[in-house]
């Protein structure tokens, strides 16, 4: 239940166990009246977490499907909202509305446990931000903009270095592309961070590239293994400053200056480019090599995890020279970003009921993360949490073994030979926190990755 004081300072575990005593004998209309009092009054301030709709039932004498009408209608005023893993908690008036009504749980093959994408229900609506973006005085304009005004007003403040030029594309993953394509010559070699987003590898390789590990540790990309990458004729090095979708890697200061030294020395014209695929939901702030080469540095940042898929436009910053060469590559050169998408991010990241609301998805993205992780390891299995909560990884005797009996109860995992250069030095298996459902149906996850871990071929 949620911590902290209200405003009238009593604990809000109080608030919550005096709500259950104060709704005895309440009708539906009557229990919705208080609520809506106690909301809009403060005595329930946002981020109260409320009693179960069961708890409410008991509590008032109403039936549950009586109790889930007032929470329909509660959510109907933007003064609730409910979470299939965080149960339902107060938001206040001004909070941003989401996308969908929460699902059941029907199975794990309606659990998406690859993408590490929200589903809808943990995304804010995209209405208010279109109906803002659309009533901005250029929409329509024959004139191509790269980057609006008012996204790159958004955007430059946070950015984590003086970016010499902007530009936008498509999803995370066409930028990615896009920039490797526009740094490396036809036939060239990609440096890449691994672990990695699902599919850079091959699509790399799709192009006529050759593709080189760059492992990590903790701190970062291994100065040591960059070194390497760059000898057998690397010109671009792509990784992920944040480390959101490697196991445990995030990018301190001082590894930072390791690399940019060793890029100094090993490849003076060598391009820099840098996946940020949380945008806006970094809990533990950015990283970057942009402020100590800002010449060689393009950062890549994709806000589709914060705000959905459908607002699909990467921000590009960075050195300038790269970012002309992305924009001639995209349809030679004629293609810009539409304003209206542009524009609606934008609004999106202006307002702060938006990245409040985006910001409370990923604490709850992390949160069950980190219970997965608890529950495997109570189940004798360590696990690992990803920076950012998107991924929980554990160790497994033999990968495709484990995938296919997880396949057998419904369960798809994202195969390791999508994310690393070649094998991993231990099989692994990559579970997206995303999307996991709470409660018992957690503790039957990790019964069913342990067993699936621990698996083994038998000899014949």
């Amino acid at each position: 239940m949620a911590q902290g004081p209200t405003r009238q300072g009593a604990p809000r575990e109080d608030v919550t166990d005096l709500l259950l005593t104060d709704v005895q004998g309440l009708p539906p209309r009557a229990l919705t009246e208080l609520l809506v009092s106690r909301i809009t009054d403060g005595s329930l301030p946002p981020g109260t977490r409320l009693p179960t709709i069961k708890d409410l039932a008991a509590a008032s004498g109403a039936s549950t499907s009586s109790i889930a009408a007032v929470w329909a209608r509660l959510v109907e005023k933007g003064l609730v909202r409910t979470r299939r893993r965080g149960g339902t908690v107060v938001v206040g008036a001004d909070a941003w509305p989401q996308a969908a009504a929460p699902r059941e749980f029907d199975g794990w093959a309606s659990v998406d446990l690859t993408s590490a994408h929200p589903a809808a229900e943990d995304l804010p609506d995209l209405r208010r931000a279109f109906e803002l973006s659309l009533a901005e005085p250029r929409t329509h304009s024959l004139a191509r903009e790269h980057i609006t005004d008012l996204l790159r007003t958004a955007v430059e403040g946070e950015w984590p270095f003086p970016a010499q030029e902007w530009s936008t594309v498509s999803g995370s993953g066409e930028a990615a592309l896009l920039t490797c394509e526009a740094a490396t010559p036809p036939g060239g070699t990609v440096a890449v961070q691994e672990p990695t987003t699902p599919g850079t590898v091959a699509n790399l390789r799709s192009l006529g590239y050759r593709v080189v590990p760059v492992t990590s540790d903790e701190r970062g990309p291994e100065p040591g293994s960059l070194a390497a990458a760059l000898a057998a004729g690397a010109t671009t090095f792509l990784l992920q400053p944040e480390g959101t979708l490697t196991v445990d890697s995030v990018l301190d200061p001082h590894r930072a200056a390791e690399l940019a030294d060793v890029l100094r020395t090993r490849a003076p014209h060598a391009w820099v480019v840098e996946e940020d695929v949380l945008g806006t939901l970094h809990p533990g702030g950015t990283h970057t090599l942009g402020t100590l080469l800002p010449d060689r540095v393009v950062r890549l940042a994709s806000y589709c995890r914060a705000f959905g898929l459908d607002l699909r436009t990467t921000v590009v910053g960075g050195a300038r020279e790269l970012v002309e060469r992305i924009r001639l590559l995209r349809s030679h050169g004629i293609l810009a970003q539409s304003r209206i998408l542009q524009n609606a991010l934008a609004h999106m990241l202006l307002d702060p009921a938006a990245r409040a609301f985006a910001d409370a998805a990923a604490r709850d993205y992390l949160t069950t993360a980190q219970n997965l992780a608890a529950a495997l390891a109570d189940l004798g299995t360590d696990a690992v949490v990803s920076p950012g909560g998107l991924l929980v990884w554990l160790p497994a005797h033999d990968e495709a073994q484990a995938l296919a009996e997880l396949s057998g109860h419904g369960i798809t995992l994202v195969a390791s030979g999508r994310t690393f250069v070649g094998a991993p030095a231990r099989p692994l298996l990559r579970v997206a926190s995303p999307q996991l459902p709470a409660d018992a149906h957690l503790d039957e996850l990790a019964r069913l990755l342990a067993d699936a871990a621990r698996s083994q071929v038998a000899a014949t």
